[in-house]
């Protein structure tokens, strides 16, 4: 009876624009492990790089194979489809990992850092047991728990814009009200009415302020042009609607 190397584990970290790497590594325990496909991290965050999935497969020894491969396939389901969509070119998934020969079990993990939102994500894994001439001895096919990626960015939105004259000639105070609409809070941005800005230090989600911008008189009848977050520092759920044109709040005389 031959005997069983320790398992082997491995683990890849993938950027959803980055190569893949691998490093194998040995486990003291021979206990094999259950045939399985997991969900085992789902990080969610406002931020591009604060969202992350790692899934994990395992799979034991079988009688007659030599070797184990596996195979993952990353699967993404956005508000308004019916159906997972396979991700195609994720380095990493849709190729297969191949086990050292004579393991008690194999074990992989994969990473998939920068998740757009807002969306769904699982892995297809797809596993296969072959002899030391490389015939298939077994196959088998798991798919994982669900990462679930709410959009949890900010939402900036200009609102009501009012106005009156200040005492130095030409010159207006305008009262914009500004509305974070997301999940999250925003950082500093930038308020602009016409020509004139000013920074705002932030904004918490779900709030409105109304933030007081000094420029040049408007005319009755005319548009002014309002903006939130001009320079485009703040990442939102939604870029559209920074920017409206508004009446002139400014009455005749």
């Amino acid at each position: 009876m031959r005997r069983l190397a320790p398992i082997g584990l491995l683990t890849v970290v993938l950027p959803l624009a980055a190569s893949a790497s691998a490093a194998a590594q040995s486990a003291p325990d021979t206990r094999p492990p259950r045939l399985a496909a997991k969900l085992e991290s789902c990080t969610k965050g406002a931020l591009r790089s604060e969202r992350a999935v790692t899934f994990v497969g395992s799979m034991p020894a079988v009688p007659g194979a030599e070797r184990m491969r596996m195979r993952f396939e990353l699967e993404r389901r956005r508000p308004g489809e019916r159906r997972w969509r396979r991700m195609r070119g994720v380095p990493g998934f849709g190729m297969w990992e191949r086990s050292a020969p004579m393991r008690a079990g194999f074990i992989f993990h994969k990473r998939v850092d920068g998740l757009a939102v807002p969306a769904r994500y699982r892995a297809v894994v797809r596993f296969r047991w072959e002899s030391r001439d490389g015939r298939l001895v077994h196959s088998a096919r798991r798919r994982t728990a669900t990462c679930a990626q709410p959009d949890l960015r900010p939402d900036l939105v200009p609102g009501a814009l009012a106005g009156a004259p200040e005492p130095r000639a030409g010159s207006a105070l305008y009262t914009l009200v500004v509305r974070n609409g997301g999940r999250s809070a925003a950082g500093p941005f930038s308020v602009r009415v016409g020509p004139s800005t000013v920074e705002l230090d932030g904004l918490p989600a779900g709030e409105q302020r109304a933030v007081l911008v000094s420029g040049p008189v408007c005319a009755p009848g005319t548009t002014v042009l309002v903006e939130v977050d001009a320079d485009r520092r703040i990442e939102e759920s939604r870029e559209r609607g920074n920017a409206s044109p508004r009446p002139c709040p400014l009455a005749d005389g």
